[in-house]
């Protein structure tokens, strides 16, 4: 399974509203899963795109945070049903570690 670097950033801001803000912004919101909780966060859409229509779903994502590298695999991309836009992203940590 191949794997990329990515930047990745905490999301603070949650709601319709703040999704419709990252969105215009060019960010894709998206969650990684930690310990049976989430945490929100936020990646460039077109750094995300580039490397999902390149070699699809069934990746790994390298990125760091909150000082902790993590490496993730892609559990699940939700995309515009009519123009294929990512609209959220859902990660799972490979070494099961919790993260900060």
């Amino acid at each position: 399974m191949e794997s990329f670097d990515i930047s990745v950033e905490k999301r603070n801001d949650t709601g319709k509203s703040a999704m419709r803000k990252l969105k215009n912004e060019g960010m894709v919101p998206g969650i990684i899963y930690n310990q049976g909780a989430g945490i929100p966060i936020i990646l460039e859409e077109h750094e995300l795109r580039n490397i999902l229509d390149k070699k699809g779903e069934g990746i790994i994502l390298n990125f760091e945070l909150n000082g902790t590298k993590v490496s993730a695999k892609v559990k699940e991309v939700q995309r515009d049903p009519i123009n294929q836009d990512i609209q959220h992203i859902d990660l799972m940590p490979l070494d099961g570690g919790i993260l900060h």
